[in-house]
């Protein structure tokens, strides 16, 4: 039987009908409680995860032990997907920031998946450029002003999560590299500019147009 979260992705729509059958049979779902690994850097690339539900941050050491986000991953993102295309360890760690679902896809299984189905491998390699420029992003937005990243932050859950964010400060604050405090205060000062609303573990986004803004301008 379909599973119809999987029939709903834009890369499992490439898959024929029997394919698509046979793999929602295969996945196993697993849960994750926040702060629990999906997988750590260094680890051995041996399946590709798909998040359903939660909030997941991919996370990288420095050398001097500074923790950074290099991505933020919502539910219907695949991730892990380039170790196991380059048959090389996770360069990352996939951290969840809430409790999260995970289907686990074997890397021998995305392999064929890939290789079969050109539909499937097409939307695939769109994601991993997705993935690198979010990555490239958050990089280059570690010396900028906190209102910038933040903005920035919200801006790219909203793409995946729409403009109601299940989402706490004191993860906001995690993904853009400020203490809880320095986060709550420029939400509060979004807030009274009319840019968000918020509530107990919610973020609702009123004015997309400027936060985009305030990237462009930092």
């Amino acid at each position: 039987m379909t599973d119809p979260f999987l029939a709903r992705l834009p890369a499992f729509k490439k898959l024929p009908a029997p394919v698509l059958a046979e793999i929602s049979g295969r996945l196993i779902l697993r849960k994750y409680r926040k702060g629990e690994p999906v997988f750590e850097e260094g680890s051995l690339a041996d399946a590709v995860h798909l998040l359903r539900t939660g909030l997941v941050k991919a996370v990288k050491y420095s050398p001097n032990s500074e923790l950074s986000a290099m991505e933020i991953i919502g539910p219907g993102q695949l991730f892990g997907m380039i170790a196991v295309m380059d048959d090389k360890p996770y360069p990352v760690s996939a951290i969840p920031l809430s409790t999260s679902e995970a289907y686990r896809i074997p890397s021998a299984t995305f392999a064929s998946l890939l290789a079969d189905h050109p539909g499937f491998s097409k939307q695939v390699y769109a994601l991993v450029g997705d993935h690198l420029r979010q990555s490239q992003a958050l990089r280059a937005l570690s010396g900028e002003t906190v209102d910038r990243r933040i903005a920035y932050v919200l801006c790219v859950l909203s793409e995946s999560m729409g403009a109601v964010l299940p989402v706490r400060r004191e993860d906001i604050a995690e993904i853009a590299g400020c203490s809880q405090a320095t986060a709550i205060r420029t939400l509060v000062a979004f807030r009274k500019r009319g840019i968000i609303s918020s509530g107990w573990k919610r973020v609702t986004i009123l004015d997309t147009r400027r936060l985009l803004k305030l990237i462009e301008r930092g």
